[in-house]
């Protein structure tokens, strides 16, 4: 994208299957999202639509629209999007990070592994708060019905990305091999999680009838069973979307935030320091030390800025007509946003990694308000990811567990690496990356 910008400027036309406009000015997107609506309407995966009207589903949250999209994002806000909603994970989820840092730490580690390593890090963290338990991934035979799951999650994604980047087009009309995948990877997912569900409800039921329940204890799926309103099917919509986006996303931006603080020792140092100032090498790990780890979340935002975890991923489409980069866009139009741009061209040092402007003393981006609006990976407004919080937190506690017992380095064939979107970013090849135990 960035070259098109270069040659057209930050205003864009283009067709992707669709056609859409891309803007990357922050002016521009502060004005998108300013006239997004009551109800802000995004573009989807078109290939998840077009599963649930052939098979009599409800679409899932992110491709709902306008009220029936509302009734289900407003129960999941009240849950999600609390500032200590994630928090209350945080004992089971670093003991899924302790797992996995075990591994790194007793074993040669290729490239594949992992990867392998991180889906099921990611897959398990985001298990405990959508199917409240483990799946088991780490274990030293893992169940074979999880390895399925896990991998029926990674399908589904790629197979909506081939959709997304106009791969596959047929599949509007007939089942094509990509829809063909689609249907039995999400179908398999779809099994595998109303069965967990229907066992929490089995087991909130039991706890309520034995007078056991703790409702002072959190726990998400427990409150979403028993919210009035809500059909079993509907707490699936949430919970679905909420694994595959937190499985997905968050197994691929590990390697990324991992490949930056290899490549810049100094501040992985600073980092660590952080982190064993407040812990130790063995100290454990709790909500009120958490809160206090300021560098380690700047150096996370930076690295969501230098390499954002997605190109394209938030979109809109605005129910007026607006002015964008001096063009009349007409109400209905897709309308990208391409944030990563302007993280390039309105920051000093831009290709430098510094989490350092994102401490409150040195923030340059209260020079403009809309420079806020550069480094969205999670998107912005109403209508932003709604597990943003549990992907943030399995990402600080990937980088706190590993960084409290190991270096990250990389080979040197790994020294320049490249990163595609597919949907998210992804290394051109596997990064090789080195992790070595800390005096």
């Amino acid at each position: 994208m960035d070259e098109l910008h270069e040659k057209f400027g930050p205003t864009v036309r283009l067709r992707l299957g669709t056609e859409a406009v891309v803007v990357s000015e922050p002016k521009d997107v502060e004005t998108v999202f300013q006239n997004e609506g009551k109800y802000p309407k995004r573009h989807g995966f078109e290939m998840m639509s077009i599963y649930a009207k052939r098979n009599n589903l409800q679409d899932s949250i992110s491709q709902l629209q306008g009220e029936a999209w509302q009734s289900l994002r407003s129960p999941g806000n009240r849950r999600l999007m609390k500032v200590d909603s994630a928090l209350h994970y945080l004992g089971p989820q670093s003991e899924v990070a302790d797992n996995f840092v075990h591994i790194l730490a007793t074993q040669d580690v290729s490239p594949d592994r992992l990867q392998d390593l991180c889906f099921r890090y990611a897959s398990e963290s985001i298990a405990v708060v959508a199917f409240n338990g483990r799946l088991g991934l780490f274990d030293a035979n893992p169940d074979q019905g999880s390895v399925d799951f896990l991998k029926a999650a990674e399908t589904t994604f790629e197979m909506n990305g081939r959709a997304l980047l106009g791969k596959s087009i047929a599949h509007r009309w007939y089942r094509n091999e990509t829809y063909k995948q689609l249907e039995k990877s999400y179908g398999l997912v779809r099994k595998v999680a109303l069965g967990q569900i229907t066992q929490a409800r089995e087991s909130l039921e039991q706890l309520i009838q034995a007078g056991q329940l703790n409702t002072e204890e959190p726990n998400l799926l427990f409150s979403l069973l028993s919210e009035k309103g809500l059909s079993e099917e509907m707490v699936a919509n949430l919970m679905i979307s909420l694994y595959l986006a937190g499985t997905e996303s968050t197994a691929k931006y590990m390697q990324v935030f991992f490949y930056n603080l290899a490549k810049n020792p100094e501040k992985q140092n600073k980092v660590r320091k952080e982190i064993l100032d407040l812990l130790g090498p063995d100290g454990r790990l709790t909500a009120e030390k958490f809160l206090k780890m300021v560098y380690l979340k700047a150096a996370l935002k930076e690295s969501f800025r230098l390499i954002s975890p997605t190109s394209l991923a938030t979109s809109r489409i605005l129910p007026v007509d607006v002015v964008l980069g001096g063009y009349k866009i007409p109400a209905g139009t897709i309308l990208y946003l391409n944030c990563p741009r302007a993280s390039k061209t309105h920051f000093e040092n831009p290709y430098e990694f510094l989490p350092e402007r994102w401490l409150r003393r040195e923030d340059s981006t209260k020079k403009d308000s809309a420079l806020h609006l550069t480094v969205i990976p999670f998107g912005h407004g109403p209508r932003n990811c709604l597990g943003r919080r549990f992907a943030e937190q399995e990402l600080h506690l990937a980088a706190i567990k590993v960084l409290q017992k190991l270096h990250i380095d990389v080979h040197r064939e790994s020294a320049f690496e490249q990163f595609i979107y597919r949907p998210f970013a992804t290394p051109d090849k596997p990064i090789r990356f080195k992790f070595t135990k800390i005096d």
